[in-house]
């Protein structure tokens, strides 16, 4: 069976927007998640590195579908 995951883009956007995406992803049918973990961004434009396992904590609580390894 094919799986197809989303990336949550930590360096891209905020915790909140990630959580709002991984509730929208779920939505649509992907089968699992997966997120970027830096301690900072990767240049001073993307301007975002929340601690990914908040967020990953965040986004488990807010969706039905467990979030991780099977």
């Amino acid at each position: 069976m094919i799986e197809i995951a989303y990336t949550l883009s930590c360096e891209e956007f905020g915790p909140r927007e990630l959580v709002r995406q991984a509730q929208l992803a779920e939505q649509r049918g992907f089968t699992f998640a997966l997120a970027s973990d830096h301690f900072h961004p990767w240049t001073d434009r993307q301007g975002n590195s929340p601690f990914v396992w908040s967020v990953l904590a965040a986004a488990g609580q807010a969706t039905e579908r467990r979030w991780g390894p099977a």
